[in-house]
């Protein structure tokens, strides 16, 4: 979201998959968190287990030894309405209106072209709906 959208000037975590060999990096990120007294799990590598697809990314920047590629807002807004998680609602609702969504249908759309439609139940719909009935009220 702040890389994407320059949304939200704070974080938990930072969401990121970890191309093999991934060790190194679990490494360097938790000499990170030792250094700059910040969680273990600063760096979030679980987003793997929703990647359903090959996800469509930008670079971001690259560093010596390191690229940083970000997923597309759509991409982004097809898994956080796929986990439908009440603390992500408020960043769908900013996808939305980067995206210039307004309608349920539009939103669904977009999960569907990364989530396995079989995955997809009332939920995923219902929020959607309140995410945009949100979005679209003054």
């Amino acid at each position: 979201m702040i890389l994407v959208l320059g949304s939200r000037g704070v974080t938990k975590d930072i969401d990121a998959y970890v191309a093999p060999p991934a060790e190194p990096v679990r490494q360097a990120a938790m000499a990170v968190a030792l250094e700059l007294g910040l969680p273990s799990d600063w760096l979030n590598d679980s987003i793997k287990g929703f990647f359903y697809s090959d996800p469509p990314k930008e670079l971001w920047q690259e560093f010596e030894g390191l690229s940083v590629y970000t997923v597309s807002a759509d991409y982004m807004l097809a898994l956080k309405v796929y986990a439908a998680r009440i603390r992500d609602y408020q960043d769908v609702r900013m996808l939305i209106q980067h995206l210039n969504i307004h309608t349920t249908s539009e939103v669904l759309d977009i999960v569907g072209r990364y989530i396995p439609q079989n995955l997809l139940t009332a939920k995923h719909r219902y929020f959607a709906e309140s995410c945009i009935e949100e979005t679209a009220s003054p």
